[in-house]
């Protein structure tokens, strides 16, 4: 018999699994130099903000100082 607090945890589980599946959802990219950026890059003011998945799908890379392995 499935209890109450087992269905707690599993709705908290999945809470949590689905949160840390999606760390950046969304960049700020440099139209001149093909480049994408976190929110707190310093190369990141005054730029457009689109969704990772596009800047990528357009042919942007990530900055030098922007870890490219954190944002997917």
């Amino acid at each position: 018999m499935i209890t109450i607090a087992t269905i707690l945890l599993f709705i908290t589980i999945l809470f949590l699994y689905l949160n840390n599946n999606s760390k950046v959802k969304y960049v700020y990219i440099n139209e001149k130099t093909k480049k994408y950026h976190l929110e707190d890059c310093p190369y990141s003011k005054n730029l457009k903000e689109i969704p990772l998945k596009n800047a990528i799908k357009n042919g942007y890379e990530p900055c030098k100082i922007c870890n490219h392995n954190n944002l997917q």
